[in-house]
């Protein structure tokens, strides 16, 4: 009876750790990855695990509203609360049949629209792209400030669809720290329930990490834009905590 209730009492101690590996296991694969401020994040690191199978070039074309950000390049260099951000992206290809996202960007800042060309080179890894700007328009910012920097760029995470979005994220080091991290959230659509969704995934990606320092997450403000497809719902801005 004894060798009994022994063996018993060990098939059980086994059964319990295998069910707490597995729990630990569930939760390390559940838990949003972990970051820092000294390195960026690789984009294998970064990005949702369905992105690398489904990311295609035909994601990037289309009208995109700017649904939240958190980049000091548009706040607070534009102090105003800018608004009406939109992306308009075209799958273009270079001279040298190097193929690009020509990505004609516009931000209003106190009622005036500073347009701005953002281009991206694609590369072999589906979503992950490397970003240039030839001339800044932002404002107050000089025109060839970042002219020769590259800005690596992730799609974080996407969804599909006539109602689908992209989350990006750029990050840049210096000086053996994060000198940069712009977050942009662009959707097909403007209204708070994707803008939510957005956040969701980003977060769930490790992104809170990043979004929760300095300013903020930004939500931008679509209404009354006057340069935009009429129809779809309208959003007030505001800071998201």
């Amino acid at each position: 009876i004894s060798c009994m209730m022994t063996c018993f009492q060990a098939r059980q101690l086994g059964m319990l750790v295998k069910a707490l590996a597995l729990g630990c296991l569930t939760s390390a694969l559940d838990s949003p990855p972990q970051f820092n401020d000294t390195k960026c994040p690789a984009y294998w690191e970064l990005q949702a695990p369905h992105v690398a199978n489904e990311m295609e070039i035909t994601d990037y074309d289309g009208y995109f509203y700017e649904l939240g950000f958190h980049d000091y390049t548009q706040f607070p260099l534009c102090p105003f609360n800018p608004r009406c951000i939109t992306s308009s992206k075209r799958v273009q290809t270079h001279s040298d049949g190097v193929r690009f996202v020509n990505d004609t960007w516009n931000l209003n800042c106190a009622g005036k629209a500073y347009p701005q060309e953002l281009l991206f080179n694609l590369t072999s890894t589906p979503g992950y792209l490397r970003g240039y700007v030839p001339v800044t328009k932002i404002p107050f910012l000089p025109k060839e400030v970042v002219a020769k920097t590259v800005f690596p760029d992730t799609v974080v995470d996407l969804k599909k669809g006539p109602n689908g979005w992209l989350i990006e994220l750029q990050c840049v080091e210096f000086n053996h720290r994060i000198a940069f991290v712009g977050i942009n959230f662009y959707a097909r659509t403007k209204d708070d329930e994707t803008f939510h969704e957005m956040e969701a995934a980003a977060r769930a990606r490790g992104l809170g990490f990043f979004m929760d320092q300095g300013f903020g997450l930004k939500r931008v403000n679509h209404s009354h834009c006057p340069d935009e497809p009429q129809g779809s719902s309208d959003s007030d801005g505001s800071f998201v905590v």
